[in-house]
């Protein structure tokens, strides 16, 4: 059965807010569909959301914050006592970035736990045509990141 992420899980993985999520739903960037009067969205609808151009723009600044939020140890999402942040940059064509991408989308949504429990992670993403590189940045626990790392080799 596929596993479908709500409003919030998509908030909590791309950092951002649940408004912001809504907005996009608003605007028909992001689609979905309504169970139970809840909005649910399967992996296709992530991906597509990802992909989009304006997502990728509105994604820089939030980053670089983020970033910059876990090296001066602040966390709010994750309280656990070993807290990791990696930047992996991967210089390779943008349809084989976004393979790998999928493919640690693909584990995050099968893997969908509280962000208690021991396999909490979040992850952004963007692609540089410039530069023919795809940037990721996994917030995760240590044996979960390990685990997406493998994903991406």
């Amino acid at each position: 059965m596929e596993k479908l992420l709500t409003v919030e899980d998509i908030a909590k993985m791309t950092s951002m807010t649940t408004r912001t999520i809504r907005n996009y739903l608003k605007d028909g960037i992001l689609k979905g569909r309504k169970i139970g009067g809840q909005w649910r969205f399967a992996e296709e609808d992530i991906k597509n959301f990802m992909d989009s151009g304006t997502v990728t723009k509105d994604f820089g600044n939030q980053i670089k914050q983020d970033v910059f939020d876990f090296i001066d140890g602040v966390n709010t999402e994750y309280t656990g006592e070993v807290q990791t942040c990696t930047i992996i940059d991967l210089y390779q064509e943008k349809s084989i970035v976004e393979i790998k991408r999928d493919k640690v989308v693909e584990f995050i949504c099968s893997n969908k736990d509280d962000k208690l429990t021991p396999n909490y992670m979040r992850y952004l993403y963007e692609y540089f045509e410039d530069e023919s590189k795809g940037r990721i940045i996994l917030f995760a626990t240590p044996n979960y990141l390990i685990e997406a790392l493998n994903i991406l080799q």
